[in-house]
């Protein structure tokens, strides 16, 4: 064979050999995502296009996994690594800096595009007031209690992570996830368009349906077990009167506990939502001592990995608010 041949043989080989790195053996660009509402927005862009993969296992939440080796080869296996984006996922961000090749260039985060503008939450410190509704200072609505936040900032791990509550930002996610997509693999950027505005409007018409029904509620005021839910709250005019734990995993002190039941007591709240990921024992008995319900709903952050489990979790979570504030 002659010499040349032979050369632009063994680059070939070398080029195709890279190629099925960079894209998988079946050619398909690969998206990793870390907890299942962003595999949901994927895996809906995605379509049969690209293959979608969840890092963690269905029934572990983000604050509880535990990075393991296995987990590096397919960190670098990934074209794309979809991330919240909001200091939810700090362990994920530690293993790609400090071991996934090019893994920077491979990272998007839902949030992208929302931290300047006034839509972002930080976690606040709670400042139960049982007189009238809260206010988060430098916002303009009412979603729960007043907090000592400086406002809309760029620091991740003060923001609220649990954007996804929310069908609206949860729109912006997918189209930062298409704009990704679309950026990779521009040769099937329309694929991706057509995938992402079909979900786009299932996604539009969940927010339709939630609003609907909200707007036939007697009563707006709740109690959760800690802070996921100020978003959702914000978008459908739901009263967020306080939180059980404010740092999730922390006892509350007695304190704040009396506190918290002044508040109750004051704005009338009918129910006190737990979260499938905690005990519930102290909001069934803090329901006990005050004569009210205790229904649970759920934060989203484990679940089926299947397409439709984003839209189905907060369509069970609208049932529940629909029995307790009907």
């Amino acid at each position: 064979m002659p010499s040349g041949l032979r050369s632009f043989l063994a680059l070939l080989v070398l080029l195709l050999g890279l190629a099925g790195k960079a894209f998988g053996e079946d050619g398909k660009i690969r998206v990793l995502t870390s907890i299942p509402p962003l595999y949901c927005w994927a895996v809906n862009v995605a379509g049969d296009l690209a293959t979608v993969e969840n890092l963690l296992p269905a029934d572990v939440g983000p604050h509880d996994y535990q990075f393991k080796p296995k987990d590096l080869k397919r960190l670098q296996a990934a074209d794309l690594i979809v991330l919240n984006g909001l200091g939810l996922e700090e362990w994920f961000t530690r293993a790609i800096q400090a071991n996934a090749m090019d893994a920077e260039r491979k990272v998007i985060h839902i949030a992208d595009g929302l931290l300047e503008t006034n839509l972002i939450f930080h976690l606040p410190t709670l400042e139960l007031d049982p007189g009238k509704p809260g206010k988060e200072q430098g916002h303009e609505h009412d979603h729960g209690p007043r907090t000592r936040d400086s406002g809309p900032g760029t620091d991740h791990d003060l923001a609220n992570p649990h954007l996804w509550q929310d069908p609206q930002l949860a729109m912006h996610g997918v189209t930062n996830i298409l704009l990704a997509l679309q950026r990779i693999d521009p040769a099937l950027a329309a694929g991706y368009q057509r995938n992402a505005t079909a979900y786009l409007s299932r996604l539009a018409a969940l927010d339709t349906e939630i609003r609907q029904a909200v707007a036939g509620f007697s009563s707006r005021t709740v109690v959760t077990y800690h802070d996921a839910f100020p978003y959702f709250c914000r978008r459908y005019g739901i009263d967020l009167a306080g939180v059980i734990e404010q740092v999730p995993g922390s006892d509350p002190s007695p304190r704040y506990l009396a506190e918290l039941l002044k508040v109750i007591r004051a704005r009338k709240v009918k129910v006190i939502f737990t979260e499938p990921q905690f005990n519930p024992r102290l909001a069934k008995r803090l329901a006990d001592d005050l004569g009210i319900a205790v229904a649970e709903l759920d934060v989203l952050e484990t679940g089926a990995l299947s397409p439709d489990s984003y839209e189905d979790g907060l369509r069970r979570n609208l049932r529940v608010l629909q029995q307790y504030l009907k």
